[in-house]
């Protein structure tokens, strides 16, 4: 009886780990910009403190940028089923999207070779133990290279929700640093999460709005938003 009792908790424990290990992340993460490298406040002062906040549910994430009196844009991926859109609310005129198949994504990124380095160094960012990872990103067509740093978390997400821009990568880049070498050899754009907030998502909140317009039945649409 006593081996039996050790067994059914031993199975209990496995199951419940099994659960805890596959739930999925659902919350906001607001994300802060600055500029290193560089003390020109020509630059500085153009992307210095812009706040982004990304909405996750699993392998889903949205992101919402407002102007206001002028437009909303909100871009919605799905990493399950590798496609995206964006829809734009313009003041006085409506809503209007863009739809990317996986198709078309695995088209527009056939030219490019991505290799992931784990670095054995870490970072905490929002109680979070991030690894560093060095990006190679390369371009087939001409062969250039460029290089890009990412702070990743395997608590949040899994591969799939960075499927749009970095395939392959393991761990949610919590921090990004971007070589800016077109303003100086040393400048990066930095961007880091300020504020991780786990919460209830609902995935109703991912569907493309039934009132928005395809841009691409618009000849002037497409014009307007400047799509071929």
């Amino acid at each position: 009886m006593k081996k039996i009792t050790l067994l059914l908790l031993s199975i209990f424990i496995l199951a419940t780990y099994s659960i805890q290990a596959q739930k999925q992340f659902a919350g906001e993460i607001q994300f802060k910009t600055k500029i290193e490298g560089t003390d020109d406040p020509n630059l500085t002062s153009s992307i210095e403190n812009l706040t982004l906040t990304v909405v996750i549910l699993g392998n889903k994430s949205k992101v919402i940028q407002n102007m206001e009196g002028m437009y909303s844009m909100t871009m919605v991926w799905d990493g399950d089923k590798e496609s995206s859109f964006f829809v734009v609310e313009v003041t006085g005129m409506g809503k209007f999207y863009k739809k990317t198949t996986a198709e078309e994504h695995k088209e527009k990124m056939k030219f490019q070779d991505q290799k992931y380095n784990y670095v054995n160094e870490f970072k905490d960012i929002c109680g979070y133990k991030c690894q560093k990872v060095i990006a190679t990103t390369t371009n087939l067509e001409d062969d250039s290279t460029q290089e890009t740093i990412f702070y990743v978390t395997k608590e949040i997400g899994s591969a799939k929700l960075n499927w749009n821009e970095h395939p392959g990568l393991e761990g949610y880049p919590l921090m990004t640093l971007t070589p800016l070498p077109q303003f100086c050899d040393e400048c990066m754009m930095a961007m880091e999460a300020i504020k991780i907030t786990p919460k209830k998502i609902k995935d109703v909140d991912f569907l493309l709005p039934d009132d928005a317009k395809n841009i691409d039945d618009d000849p002037e649409l497409k014009q307007m938003f400047g799509i071929e």
